[in-house]
């Protein structure tokens, strides 16, 4: 039996640099800023560190999950924290260079232990009252713009999704192959980054959760992963790749439970 298709959700990048860009992604009126140097934090937060080497965390993607510039199917798998405010989807990781390619694959690939990225659910109050003063952090910013070990990615802010072609299960991925090549020709998986969809695997795929099932809740253990948002892949758009393709899992069951994968062919 074929897996079903799902639709992915491709960026559509804004040109060119975007004044006052994190007051526009809190407002809603683009739907995400990809890299860049403003984590979104509260006011009484501490810019997050990794817990394998101590370093700064970089912004990876940050997606306002209650605007409507942000696809609703994806709405629906990252729910409001609160009914009024904004609430914000953030991936963070640790770009620092490693014999692993960078700390977070190395995490990724179950190389090292302890957890090299954040990926939450943060909200903040309609007004913004509650959002860390950026220039509270402008020694951090310093710091990471002048390392030579530590990539810090680029700004670009993604004003909306489009709706890709329909997916079927990428190839490597597999139980039973389809024996119709024109059906997997037309629902092959895209590239890059993208909003659901099935991600692009290659022959290896490791992954950081317990046991490879979700822990959250009461019912036990259970494998109920789902790709929530292919980071990158072994193309050129993957600002940090070395390794392999990259993405974040979410358990169906539980909005807040997540794992890293990074899958290739070595």
């Amino acid at each position: 039996m074929l897996p079903p298709l799902i639709t992915p959700y491709l960026p559509q990048y804004a040109e060119g640099a975007v004044e006052d860009s994190a007051r526009k992604l809190l407002h809603g009126s683009v739907s995400a800023i990809f890299g860049g140097l403003f984590p979104f934090l509260h006011s009484d937060e501490e810019w997050p560190k990794c817990k394998e080497c101590g370093n700064y965390l970089v912004p990876y993607l940050q997606i306002n999950a209650t605007s409507v510039n942000t696809p609703e199917e994806f709405r629906r798998r990252v729910p409001p924290l609160e009914p009024e405010g904004t609430t914000i989807l953030q991936v963070l990781l640790c770009t620092t260079e490693s014999d692993n390619g960078t700390c977070f694959e190395g995490w990724a690939n179950c190389i090292t232990e302890e957890e090299s990225w954040l990926v939450r659910r943060i909200h903040f109050a309609a007004d913004g009252h509650d959002l860390a003063d950026p220039a509270a952090y402008e020694s951090v910013r310093a710091e990471l713009e002048e390392s030579e070990e530590i990539t810090v990615i680029p700004e670009r802010v993604i004003t909306g999704w489009t709706a890709g072609r329909p997916e079927t299960e990428h190839d490597e991925g597999y139980l039973y192959k389809p024996e119709d090549e024109q059906y997997y020709e037309e629902h092959e998986p895209a590239e890059g980054l993208k909003l659901l969809g099935y991600p692009i695997r290659g022959k290896y795929y490791n992954n950081t959760s317990l046991s490879d099932n979700c822990q959250a809740g009461d019912a036990g253990s259970h494998d109920e992963w789902q790709c929530l948002i292919q980071l990158g892949t072994r193309e050129e758009d993957n600002p940090i790749y070395t390794t392999g393709n990259i993405y974040v899992n979410q358990c169906a069951l539980h909005p807040d439970s997540f794992e890293a994968v990074c899958s290739g062919t070595w």
